[in-house]
């Protein structure tokens, strides 16, 4: 498993940093397939866990997500006011009435969940140094994953959620976010950003806290559905969903954080 976990991860990481390093074009198309591709994998957990959403109309709106924060078109109102009638007129005519409620619910959760964080990347894209901001917060992501693995795995004893995540523990949860601490003064000045020290210190914090979030929100959805993995497309790591569960939230913490944080 780890080999196979680590000739995936060789194989795939070059490619993201090169369509990252590119610029927006290519990552809109990054960000655009996995939209794609996760809101398949969130549509296949909805069937399990009983509700039917609408995938095409999920699959659209993810689509034009990603386009509305790479172009200057700006039609994110209209776009997220279809989104959210679309699905409604057309489940109300050819829907389950038993299931219509939910069918709906998960509709939305997909392509919001899915899509419209993932669209926050392609908005970092066109910041000032946009391709930096955009590794730092894949290196910090993984570095806080990394360190809360290990550290728990060595001298976990108090589990965090064991009816959620059995392996997650308090131990490496604080280390994941002394990690991320520590990962983000280091690659902050590694690349040169205009952010002090504190700066840097809040957003390793934030981003440690909120992607260990997001990984036991998927871990949630995932027991909602009754599946280990969201897909199977990366061998030895599951879906794309399974890779992207605490980098969703970094993404939408860095963006906002740079919109407000840095001022």
């Amino acid at each position: 498993m780890l080999l196979q976990r680590f000739i995936s991860a060789s194989i795939a990481l070059p490619i993201l940093v090169l369509m990252i390093w590119f610029g927006t074009g290519t990552t809109m198309a990054l960000i655009a397939a996995a939209s794609v591709i996760g809101i398949r994998e969130f549509h296949r957990l909805a069937v399990r866990a009983g509700p039917t959403p609408v995938l095409f109309l999920a699959t659209i709106g993810g689509v034009l997500f990603v386009v509305d924060a790479g172009t200057d078109f700006n039609f994110t109102m209209a776009l997220i006011t279809g989104l959210v009638l679309a699905p409604l007129f057309l489940l109300l005519v050819l829907g389950s009435r038993e299931r219509f409620l939910s069918d709906w619910a998960w509709t939305l959760a997909g392509v919001f969940y899915v899509a419209w964080t993932l669209s926050h990347a392609v908005r970092i894209s066109r910041h000032a140094d946009g391709r930096e901001w955009l590794l730092t917060a894949a290196l910090l992501t993984f570095a806080v994953d990394t360190g809360a693995y290990f550290v728990g795995r060595l001298i976990g004893r108090n589990h965090m959620a064991p009816s959620i995540s059995p392996g997650k523990t308090w131990e490496g949860a604080i280390a994941g976010l002394a990690v991320g601490i520590g990962a983000s003064l280091a690659v902050t000045a590694g690349f040169g950003l205009p952010i002090g020290a504190w700066k840097a210190v809040v957003l390793g914090l934030l981003i440690g806290i909120f992607g260990q979030a997001g990984d036991l929100a998927e871990s949630m959805i995932k027991r909602a559905a009754g599946v280990k993995d969201a897909g199977g497309l990366i061998p030895g790591h599951g879906g794309i969903l399974d890779r992207l569960d605490s980098l969703i939230p970094s993404v939408v913490v860095l963006y906002y954080f740079l919109t407000y944080g840095l001022g």
